[in-house]
């Protein structure tokens, strides 16, 4: 309650601020706000912020979007290019040795994601590139522990995130009440949900 209590307070005051330079500085009236200018304005502001998927207006979604459809692709040789294509990498310019201590280092990884059902273990231990809002990698799912050649990987899937700038206020913790401004992003499991 006490969250749209001050979410409300906040846009009316936006609303009314709004309307104030619109009458006084535009148009140099000297007439009260009307109150009822002020609730639409409000409802319009609250309208304009939760207005659903208004990223699409951006280009850094569609080329978000474009880079998550390749994990829908099959899995060849053309698909991984086109994912190591991202990180001037290809399958041609793979170096195996690296990818070898970077599994042996993996394997020695407490907390590592092994997935039993598809026989295949996954891992990234490069770092994320940030490119404007956008930030991914890639994630090699293989079949042993040893990766010699192409036929060692299952996939090779590529993780990103879009910083979407927007924030909402929520509390800081499940059983704290202190409230903080936590921002927005979006995943690929959004993007692959949003077109099933």
């Amino acid at each position: 309650m006490l969250f749209i209590i001050i979410f409300l307070f906040i846009v009316f005051t936006l609303s009314y601020f709004i309307c104030w330079l619109i009458y006084r500085k535009a148009f140099k009236s000297q007439r009260k706000i009307s109150k009822i200018l002020v609730f639409l304005g409000g409802v319009g502001l609250i309208i304009f912020y939760y207005t659903p998927y208004s990223f699409y207006l951006e280009p850094s979604f569609y080329e978000f979007r474009n880079m998550c459809k390749l994990n829908e692709l099959p899995d060849n040789q053309e698909k991984y290019n086109k994912i190591l294509s991202y990180f001037d990498l290809s399958l041609d310019t793979l170096d195996w040795e690296e990818l070898n201590r970077e599994a042996e280092i993996f394997f020695q990884l407490k907390n590592k994601v092994i997935d039993t059902m598809k026989c295949s273990a996954n891992f990234s231990i490069r770092q994320p590139i940030k490119n404007g809002r956008i930030l991914y990698n890639f994630v090699l799912l293989y079949k042993n522990k040893n990766i010699n050649s192409i036929q060692d990987f299952k996939s090779i899937k590529l993780m990103a995130r879009l910083d979407t700038k927007r924030y909402y206020l929520g509390r800081k913790g499940m059983a704290s009440y202190e409230l903080e401004w936590n921002e927005n992003f979006i995943t690929c499991e959004n993007i692959i949900k949003e077109v099933k």
